[in-house]
């Protein structure tokens, strides 16, 4: 018979401490990206605020100070770094940074032009974008059972774009391009796995920022014509797109990726409630219908995905402990 180790009392406190500490880090990490989903939501009433006639400013000159302020403060912090950019293709660098700016540039003019709940709502049909496009680009294959999950997204694209009248559509489309310029962006971030992930944000920010610049010249403006707007564009850079993707990136640490995804999805929620309070703007009926459709599908994809990864790495710890024991 095998002798049974004895761990000494104080070893006992120390591990009990320990995991007594982690448990803490778990629920402040939760707690961190309730916050995080929280900050982001503040995208709609900003740039609705922004769009009001005594603060108004273009969409493309709001989209561009929003990346390039967030994108100089994130340098800071992440310059060192940079380096570990040279770990990846240029053609990819270039093109996480050409769809990031896609999908910030269409997101903040939809949500100028329709609510901003379906603005939001519709930036969220990702994943749609994520499975149709992962085979041809990262000759991904996916499960059957994710399409049939995520038909119940598209359902609800379906409800939002049909059942709003015509003068709104142009508006829901140019959303729809926010949705796909997200799942690019979900793509060519797996195509960046090897460089840094807070140089790889301030590339994107930062170079979105100057992409945007010449656009700003021809159909906007630079110009920033009193306090109260440099207040609002300063919070919707910092508050609500900085501050966030730090406090994502450290609650990652401790939460996993599937969670975190599922609890970031309160952004769809708070953003509505948020707009509502700061310009008094309803959440049209057709949203109502078809956003939590989108949304339901949303989360049963996330949860398909991560079951399908935790079966593949058991199977894959199986046949190594198998091909260990031969």
């Amino acid at each position: 018979m095998k002798a049974i180790p004895v761990i000494p009392a104080g070893h006992e406190c120390l591990m009990e401490a320990a995991a007594l500490v982690s448990r803490r880090r778990l629920w402040l990490a939760r707690i961190v990206l309730v916050l995080v989903a929280l900050f982001w939501s503040l995208n709609g009433p900003l740039i609705k605020l922004l769009s009001q006639p005594q603060d108004r400013l273009p969409a493309v000159t709001i989209a561009c100070y929003r990346s390039l302020i967030g994108g100089l403060v994130l340098l800071l912090l992440a310059w060192r770094q940079f380096p570990t950019l040279k770990r990846v293709r240029p053609g990819w660098l270039v093109g996480a940074v050409l769809v990031f700016s896609l999908m910030t540039l269409t997101f903040v003019v939809a949500t100028t032009r329709t609510a901003a709940a379906n603005a939001i709502v519709l930036q969220y049909s990702a994943p749609i974008w994520v499975f149709l496009l992962s085979p041809l680009l990262l000759k991904e294959r996916f499960h059957p059972t994710e399409g049939l999950v995520l038909l119940i997204a598209m359902s609800g694209v379906a409800v939002i774009y049909f059942m709003h009248p015509a003068h709104d559509k142009p508006a829901l489309l140019i959303g729809l391009m926010s949705g796909l310029g997200y799942g690019l962006v979900i793509l060519t971030l797996r195509r960046l796995r090897a460089a840094d992930p807070m140089a790889v944000t301030a590339m994107n920010f930062l170079g979105s920022g100057l992409l945007l610049l010449p656009l700003v010249g021809v159909w906007g403006s630079f110009a920033i014509t009193s306090s109260r707007q440099l207040f609002l564009l300063l919070t919707l850079s910092l508050v609500q797109m900085s501050l966030p993707y730090l406090m994502f990136a450290w609650a990652l640490r401790y939460v996993e990726a599937h969670r975190a995804s599922l609890i970031v999805l309160l952004e769809t929620i708070f953003n509505p409630i948020l707009t509502y309070a700061a310009v008094g703007e309803p959440v049209p009926r057709p949203t109502l219908i078809g956003g939590p459709l989108i949304l339901l599908g949303v989360i049963g994809w996330i949860v398909v995905t991560w079951r399908a990864s935790s079966v593949a790495g058991s199977r894959a710890a199986h046949d190594q402990a198998a091909a260990d024991g031969k």
